[in-house]
């Protein structure tokens, strides 16, 4: 199958409900769970979310925009990160360029 997404929001839209619990943002950006709790505890998780009946919640379109906000300012790097794997991010903004025919970082 040959699937062609524009965006990420599109990508991550055939994979992900509209609203994503704290262990599929987890799964998605490749931090742990309890990493996640702990920056949204201290007031520094960079994606927005909300409580519905005691249960964290991120909606989708959030999560896709901190990924190209995080693709773009890898792409501005000057310097060359050291070699390694790449993180989840990374790897969906790789996968992506591939499929909408951009050249990947």
């Amino acid at each position: 199958m040959n699937f062609q997404f524009t965006s990420t929001l599109e990508f991550l839209n055939t994979r992900y409900p509209p609203s994503l619990s704290v262990k599929q943002v987890a799964e998605i950006t490749s931090l742990s769970a309890a990493t996640i709790q702990g920056a949204i505890s201290r007031g520094e998780y960079p994606i927005p979310s909300f409580k519905i009946g005691g249960k964290r919640v991120f909606r989708l379109v959030d999560v896709a925009a901190y990924i190209d906000q995080q693709f773009a300012a890898a792409n501005s790097r000057t310097t060359k990160r050291r070699p390694g794997r790449p993180k989840k991010i990374e790897q969906l903004a790789r996968l992506h360029a591939e499929q909408i025919g951009e050249p990947s970082p």
